[in-house]
């Protein structure tokens, strides 16, 4: 339904429009030729201008390609020479950086190892002047204190001091500097002391009779603590020395050259500067050239542009005339038919006409004989023979009654004398 819908609004614009089909067929072959005709004019006029501008194009890009190619790898020079220099960039960033660290961990490697070997040093000071002043720690009142207690409850008392002062001493250790060193020495005493203590209050129990000792003897001799004591000196002069003279860690060593590098925000050298000139010249030298090739381009694309409406007009008119030959060739046919059928309907008539004639003719000849005899004559004879006439025939077939006696011989043929 859309289909016949579309077709009949087809039918009924064309008939509407002054087009084509309107005009002439003969006006309009003619016309149409006429246009078919400046149509290919113009588009032999323009394929050789759109040759010559193709050869024009042509010969341009052959001079322009090798200049922009030639920039296309300069630029891809300037492109590498920079990524290199970016990654020596960063290649020396990373350097300076790791050894930076490196310095950084060094140092706090040495600070603390000066701390702890304070620290310790501290710890074993306090602990070697407890051994001189032995007696003295013996009865001082924290050890009256663990006498007065059972042994269990001193043990667990000191135990969980020891504990509290050892995780104090680490809190404290934490914030770093004098403050690591005096922590760690808390620490340490936080393990010392209550060893210290123990074994004070074993003493003093064993003073009192309420104790075993362990040496027998009831008192360490003199020179015993003293020999102890300088035992912790000595550990205290190691601990003092090995903080004292400690050297930090060494590391590599980065190149002033490195840190310049790393310390640039644009790096660049003479091999980029020199691909950059490179590559602005080869531009500039590619610059024109690549402009004429967009203008030949562009007058190119003019010319097939005017070269394609000639030939669409070419088409146009083609099409054209062929619809007014086929209207003509169509005319043509109905007038060849019209022509025809009145050629016909003359025949017939005149067909018509002899037949009517040729029975009025055979209206007024004898029935009795072929051919035409007449009908009122007196009589016939045979021609050349003996008969008077007064009406003489040729050879006649009887078919009838033998009127005028012309079959003598009763075979039905009259007149044949031979």
């Amino acid at each position: 339904m859309v289909a016949v819908a579309l077709c009949l609004v087809a039918c009924l614009l064309l008939a509407l429009s002054p087009g084509a089909s309107a005009q002439d067929p003969e006006a309009g072959l003619a016309d149409a030729e006429a246009r078919a005709a400046t149509a290919e004019s113009e588009v032999s006029n323009l394929e050789p201008v759109v040759r010559l501008a193709e050869a024009r194009l042509e010969g341009t890009r052959e001079q322009a390609t090798p200049v922009r190619l030639e920039a296309d790898r300069a630029a891809n020079r300037v492109a590498a020479t920079e990524a290199s220099l970016r990654r020596t960039h960063e290649e020396a960033v990373a350097t300076v950086s790791e050894a930076e660290e490196e310095r950084s961990s060094a140092g706090e490697d040495h600070d603390e190892q000066v701390a702890s070997g304070i620290g310790f040093a501290i710890a074993l000071l306090t602990i070697a002047l407890i051994t001189l002043a032995w007696s003295w720690f013996r009865a001082s009142a924290a050890v009256a204190y663990l006498v007065r207690i059972r042994l269990d409850q001193a043990v667990g008392l000191l135990v969980g001091g020891g504990f509290v002062t050892v995780v104090v001493g680490a809190a404290i250790a934490s914030a770093g500097g004098l403050a690591e060193a005096i922590g760690l020495a808390v620490a340490c005493l936080g393990v010392m002391l209550p060893v210290a203590l123990l074994l004070a209050r074993h003493s003093a129990e064993v003073q009192r009779g309420g104790a075993k000792a362990i040496l027998g003897r009831e008192r360490v001799p003199v020179r015993a603590t003293q020999a102890i004591a300088a035992l912790f000196g000595f550990f205290l002069l190691l601990s003092f020395g090995s903080a004292l003279f400690s050297n930090e860690t060494h590391t590599n060593d980065v190149s002033s050259k490195t840190r310049e590098l790393a310390e640039e925000d644009d790096p660049s050298n003479q091999a980029l500067v020199e691909a950059e000139g490179e590559a602005t010249d080869l531009e500039n030298e590619a610059a024109p050239l690549l402009t004429a090739v967009r203008r030949r381009q562009s007058n190119l694309d003019a010319v097939e542009r005017q070269l394609g409406k000639a030939e669409r007009r070419l088409s146009s008119a083609e099409g054209d005339a062929k619809g007014f030959a086929r209207q003509l060739l169509v005319v043509e046919r109905r007038e060849t038919r019209e022509r025809e059928a009145e050629e016909r309907a003359a025949a017939k008539l005149v067909a018509r006409e002899e037949r009517e004639v040729s029975e009025e003719a055979a209206e007024e000849c004898n029935p009795n004989y072929s051919g035409c005899l007449d009908p009122y004559a007196s009589d016939y004879d045979c021609a050349g023979g003996s008969g008077d006439g007064p009406l003489y025939t040729g050879t006649v077939e009887v078919i009838g009654y033998d009127e005028y006696g012309l079959d003598d011989d009763g075979d039905g043929i009259g007149c044949d004398l031979g």
